[in-house]
């Protein structure tokens, strides 16, 4: 969705949000076991986000967790969808 990227989405409001790859290496930094995506923007299998085509096509659950990883995050990922819930381990 980077506006360097064909979607026309503007950048005011394409750096305002984290992306995957950023949540992955924050994760990766503070030695997170588990990463959580949530409010994902685009969501999984849309076509447009709000007036922006998505450049490429629909994302997947396996598009944000490869993103996860590129930032560095080798830990559990989990790709949240509407209305999910987990079960955190105990420490």
């Amino acid at each position: 969705m980077g506006p360097d990227k064909g979607s026309g989405m503007p950048p005011p409001f394409y750096f305002r949000q984290s992306t995957a790859s950023d949540l992955g290496a924050m994760a990766k930094r503070a030695g997170a076991k588990h990463l959580m995506l949530t409010h994902l923007i685009p969501p999984i299998g849309a076509e447009r986000q709000g007036p922006w085509k998505i450049p490429g096509g629909p994302l997947t659950e396996a598009d944000y967790r490869k993103a996860a990883e590129t930032g560095g995050f080798t830990g559990n990922i989990v790709v949240g969808t509407d209305l999910a819930s987990v079960r955190l381990p105990a420490k």
